[in-house]
């Protein structure tokens, strides 16, 4: 992705200054001479170079060693503490998606439904136009398959902005990329923007293989957070 190539070239560079440093001081502070350039410089312009070089690299390490110890080892701590909160309302997202392969479960016989193979069978069984009955006999409520993924899915949206509103700091570019595409999926628009549009089965079978692009990119983010159990 584009934001985790530029942070990825930024850290290169620092790194890079970081060496840099490192050789002025080593080469010019404790005058390791294998480490110098010889150039044809006046002796004292190579000396006014020098100190000048010598500076800036302290002053660099000095910036870099408060910037470890007043912002990134914090910071790492704190992430730590919070791996665990962060975690949970990852699942959460998955528990949102899996709610819906729920509903599409029902009466089929499929236990591990959230597995990619059996979430295409169990979104495959069920005409997407219907009422769900369950939906009718406990809440009174002519809910059609595809309006109940408008739902989730909006609920779905809110805990991914809010994950990333809350506790963007600790988290890195790339999880914010993948949460922000599963956050814009257009399944979850689709079905916001037309619960009660009747769909043809070629319409559906589309939609089915973009809530499998779902599921692939939770199983990304998922991933990403180290999380492996479901």
């Amino acid at each position: 992705m584009k934001i985790t190539r530029n942070i990825s070239g930024i850290r290169l560079v620092l790194y890079l200054l970081l060496l840099l440093c490192v050789w002025a001081i080593i080469a010019v502070q404790f005058n390791v001479t294998h480490l110098t350039i010889n150039v044809n410089w006046a002796q004292e312009m190579c000396a006014n170079f020098n100190q000048l070089y010598i500076n800036l690299s302290y002053s660099f390490l000095a910036a870099y060693i408060f910037y470890l110890l007043t912002i990134y080892f914090p910071q790492k701590i704190e992430s730590r503490r919070l791996e665990p909160v962060i975690k949970q309302k990852v699942l959460r997202i998955r528990a949102g998606l899996g709610d819906i392969l729920l509903e599409f479960s029902r009466d089929t016989g499929v236990k591990n439904y959230t597995e990619i193979g059996n979430a295409r069978v169990v979104l495959n069984s069920k005409n997407w136009n219907d009422f769900i009955l369950m939906h009718q006999l406990l809440y009174k409520a002519d809910t059609t398959y595809l309006a109940y993924i408008g739902e989730k899915g909006e609920v779905i949206q809110k805990n991914i902005v809010e994950l990333i509103q809350s506790y963007q700091r600790f988290l890195t570019a790339e999880q914010m990329c993948l949460l922000e595409d599963l956050c814009q999926k257009y399944i979850f628009r689709f079905a916001q923007k037309y619960p009660k549009i009747q769909m043809s089965e070629t319409g559906i079978k589309s939609l089915i293989d973009m809530f499998i692009e779902a599921l692939n990119k939770m199983d990304e983010i998922e991933k990403s957070f180290s999380i492996k159990d479901k």
